[in-house]
């Protein structure tokens, strides 16, 4: 997927990209890696509440 992208370091964004001149197969590898991408950013957000959860515990 990372041949897809193009990053922005100063703002750590990616870039639009222009999916006109993708093929089919292009486009199922990139929706392929959108959803690891998904998976891993909904993972991230299970270990936060996890963490804050267990900070919240000990402040009590």
């Amino acid at each position: 997927m990372n041949s897809f992208l193009e990053f922005e370091e100063d703002k750590k964004t990616i870039k639009s990209i222009n999916l006109d001149n993708f093929s089919i197969e292009d486009l199922e590898e990139y929706i392929d890696g959108l959803k690891l991408e998904v998976k891993k950013a909904e993972e991230e957000i299970k270990q936060r509440i996890k963490t804050k959860g267990e900070a919240q515990k000990f402040f009590k």
